[in-house]
């Protein structure tokens, strides 16, 4: 039986601007800030000297911002987050839709679409490696709760970094993420190069050259991003790692930042990484706008405590789902590289929906 954290229901439906988060082998934090909107910033070099909880996005834009909340009041532990959110009055969220059928009708004829444009790209040299994403449009099930989903993600994935968000800028975000960013207090950080995937049920397979190259070209892209600020430490050799009924492969970064108010200059400079964009990253971005042919919004940005007592846990924000007034809005993408096809690319984003979909129908 999963923890229940229906309560959190309420901070939504009274529009309070709050996240709740649990880093890998910890325990729920609830971070609320009761007066005012969040502070936003076009820029992640803003970033610098401030505390709080980060949302950011794919790209930085008007519409969406970097945001973070400056928490008036934190809650470490189920307990005592129970306490508090037994103190407020009760709302009533958005929690007794009836449930449909997903509705997902043109999602593959825009995926084959922008998948044709990116390989041209790849083919012709204008790229190495190209994230290709699209989104699952789902009315909520009857019943549904955001903070149980919150609370039935923590004892699924207790190695992911689970989050469930609210703000007046970003609306409601959900995510159960298995990739770091930057990691950090004092003078020890860290961050992973993590791409390449396949199914647990293909455990004993070898990994193949298109998700070896596909996990070499973030692993280069890091080791010189990092020489190029003179943050040099030790590099893992790649290793498998498991996240939910998937596997990827992971190369961790490990260096010594002695400058503690420059956190934004290193976020601004890595974010976004080929993991999630495509190298080199002006060009797979451009691409990306361009032709995916949605919004990214917060998806494959990043959440996280930034500066909390020190330390700093920022994970890419993956596996994640939005929730507007229709429904929810689920993200899923993969690398494309040249030699990519479009059956097992289509058919491992509908892996990682299932990751998701399997929480919410839970």
């Amino acid at each position: 039986m999963s923890d229940d954290f229906s309560a959190l229901d309420s901070l939504i439906a009274s529009d309070r601007c709050f996240a709740v988060y649990r880093t890998p082998g910890s325990t729920p934090i609830l971070m609320v800030q009761q007066s005012g909107d969040p502070e936003s910033f076009d820029s992640l070099t803003e970033l610098n000297g401030r505390a709080g909880f980060v949302m950011a996005p794919f790209q930085n834009s008007e519409r969406h911002p970097v945001v973070l909340i400056r928490p008036e009041l934190t809650y470490k532990g189920k307990s005592p987050i129970m306490r508090y959110l037994k103190s407020l009055p009760i709302q009533v969220a958005v929690s007794n839709r009836q449930e449909q059928r997903p509705v997902s009708d043109e999602g593959f004829s825009l995926y084959e679409g922008a998948f044709e444009l990116f390989q041209k790209a790849l083919h012709a040299g204008s790229c190495e490696k190209i994230v290709l994403s699209r989104t699952l449009h789902l009315p909520f099930p009857a019943h549904f709760s955001p903070g149980l989903l919150f609370g039935t993600a923590c004892e699924a994935y207790p190695d992911a970094f689970v989050y469930l968000c609210h703000t007046t800028q970003t609306g409601t975000w959900f995510g159960s993420t298995p990739e770091l960013l930057l990691s950090g207090e004092n003078e020890n950080w860290q961050t992973v190069a993590l791409a390449g995937t396949r199914r647990i049920k293909d455990s004993e397979a070898v990994w193949d050259a298109k998700n070896i190259r596909e996990q070499q070209v973030v692993t280069s892209y890091l080791e010189k991003q990092l020489r190029i600020k003179n943050l040099i430490g030790t590099i893992s050799e790649p290793y498998t790692v498991r996240a939910g009924q998937l596997m990827h492969i992971k190369t961790d970064f490990r260096f010594q930042m002695p400058e503690q108010d420059c956190v934004g200059d290193l976020l601004d400079f890595l974010h976004p990484t080929p993991a999630v964009c495509g190298y080199p990253k002006t060009e797979a971005c451009r691409l990306i706008l361009a032709h995916e042919g949605y919004d990214r919004s917060y998806y494959s940005g990043f959440a996280g405590p930034l500066n909390r007592d020190g330390k700093t846990d920022l994970y890419v924000n993956l596996r994640c789902a939005s929730m507007t007034d229709e429904g929810l809005v689920l993200y899923a993408g993969g690398g494309l590289m040249p030699d990519s096809e479009l059956k097992s690319e289509w058919e491992e984003t509908e892996v990682k929906l299932q990751t998701l979909l399997s929480l919410i129908h839970d």
